[in-house]
């Protein structure tokens, strides 16, 4: 059998058991183990001589982190507004001089940190073959950990996948349903969470049922009169974007899952578009079920996500196998739902350089710094003739990095596209149901002189 599928399988037991094996640790062959060992670190010391770096700088994340830094980060802001702190932020991207970049919700920027933590890999696996691949299943074990700790869940309780799509394919396809059993979503899901109900309704007939949330409502308790009045006796799950990916609406996640546990229904997130903007505790939220995409607002590289599913409900969670045994193997825990084989390990090992770049800032100045940008651009939006705002103004109920408005009159794809020929602006739209928005989504990185350039552009084609 190939060796690294019979390291992972040792790993499994003890990876259920909340501790995690070390990559080449065999309890059963601890002279193997100290061969191997030994021969990785040969190998380090190895590259170390002929390349002139030193041997705990190889694949160090940390260590990556804090020397590749061009401008040394200060720490948290003293103030939020203070714009020197944060040129020295901008300092540590890859920005293109020739565009105003404010479209994270579809994609973030990786800091300049990672993309050297992801080339260091793939340099790491050039040189060492297939002995590299047991030193890097240990760096993705613990950027799986450091995620965890994130996104307040537990070691056992997370898998990383690549994007939150892949998350939801495995929700959808691990609730035990029968048919004629019922879900409830909103009108507002994204493709990646639609279409797999949709898909498992017409396979396996159960039914699909959608309630409409106005963009944006009046304050949370209409959200909660919606959904309670879309429940039917035969509703098994209700499934809702934690912030929606178009108009920026914040749900009420806490209160929205208190009343699926109430009445014995299965809770399931799309949290795509949250975490690394907002602060996530999942323990706190209570959600059953949660997949996100970490390479938009937590800014990994680009393939990386993660599913959560809460300890007392994997019992019943039986998505299909990822390859790794049989898909009802219940001792192997989360791992059954994660990558086997040969996979972009050194992608995955650079998602902890990112939740260390942003713990260098600090989520709730990073909340703050988004907050900021997103009520200034709102207000600065409404004085603008023909405009109308899709986001709330209510904290409570909007994303701190998502603005979306539309212009009367406009199609937004036309505007869309004038405003980046015109000056390089990148933005995304949404025109689903009823909606014709443009979505504007800041990030910490972004300035008040680039709103200042977006509202000069709106004023000049308006």
């Amino acid at each position: 059998m190939d060796r690294d599928r019979d390291r992972a399988n040792e790993a499994h037991q003890d990876h259920t058991a909340g501790e995690g094996i070390a990559a080449d640790d065999n309890p059963a062959d601890n002279t193997a183990s100290d061969a191997r060992g030994s021969r990785r670190q040969f190998l380090k010391r190895s590259i170390a001589a002929a390349t002139g770096v030193a041997a705990t700088s190889v694949w160090d994340a940390s260590s990556a982190f804090a020397q590749e830094q061009e401008v040394p980060l200060p720490g948290p802001p003293d103030e939020i507004g203070d714009e020197s702190y944060w040129e020295k932020v901008r300092a540590q991207f890859h920005l293109n001089p020739d565009t105003i970049y404010l479209n994270n919700g579809t994609l973030g920027l990786c800091p300049k940190p990672v993309t050297k933590a992801v080339f260091d890999g793939y340099v790491y696996l050039a040189e060492t073959g297939s002995e590299g691949r047991y030193q890097l299943w240990d760096e993705v074990e613990e950027s799986r950990k450091m995620a965890a700790g994130f996104l307040g869940a537990s070691e056992k309780e997370i898998a990383l996948t690549r994007n939150a799509t892949e998350g939801l394919r495995f929700i959808v396809n691990g609730i035990r349903m029968e048919p004629g059993d019922e879900m409830l979503m909103t009108t507002d899901e994204h493709i990646a969470g639609y279409q797999p109900w949709n898909q498992r309704a017409r396979r396996y007939g159960i039914r699909v049922n959608q309630v409409q949330i106005p963009s944006p409502p009046r304050d949370k308790q209409e959200v909660m009169d919606l959904f309670e009045q879309a429940l039917t006796p035969k509703t098994k799950v209700i499934f809702f974007c934690h912030v929606t990916r178009g108009p920026g609406l914040l749900y009420p996640v806490r209160e929205l899952c208190d009343m699926a546990r109430e009445k014995g229904i299965v809770s399931a997130v799309d949290g795509a578009q949250t975490p690394g903007m907002n602060p996530v505790n999942l323990h706190e939220m209570g959600c059953d079920l949660f997949a996100t995409s970490l390479h938009k607002w937590a800014l990994t590289p680009s393939g990386t996500g993660c599913l959560y599913v809460r300890e007392g409900f994997q019992d019943n969670f039986w998505p299909g196998s990822g390859g790794n045994g049989p898909w009802n193997d219940r001792e192997q825990g989360m791992w059954h739902v994660g990558p086997h084989g040969t996979y972009e390990r050194p992608v995955r090992a650079a998602i902890k350089t990112a939740l260390n770049f942003l713990d260098s800032i600090g989520m709730d100045a990073i909340y703050a710094r988004d907050r900021m940008l997103s009520d200034n651009l709102k207000e600065r939006l409404l004085e603008l003739p023909g405009v109308s705002l899709g986001t709330s103004r209510d904290h409570a109920l909007s994303s701190p990095g998502i603005t979306s408005f539309s212009v009367e009159g406009w199609d937004t794809s036309l505007l869309r596209g004038i405003l980046e020929g015109k000056a390089g602006i990148i933005l995304s739209r949404d025109q689903r149901r009823y909606h014709d928005l443009v979505r504007v989504s800041t990030h910490f990185y972004n300035t008040p002189a680039e709103i200042d350039r977006l509202i000069e552009l709106l004023k000049e084609i308006l």
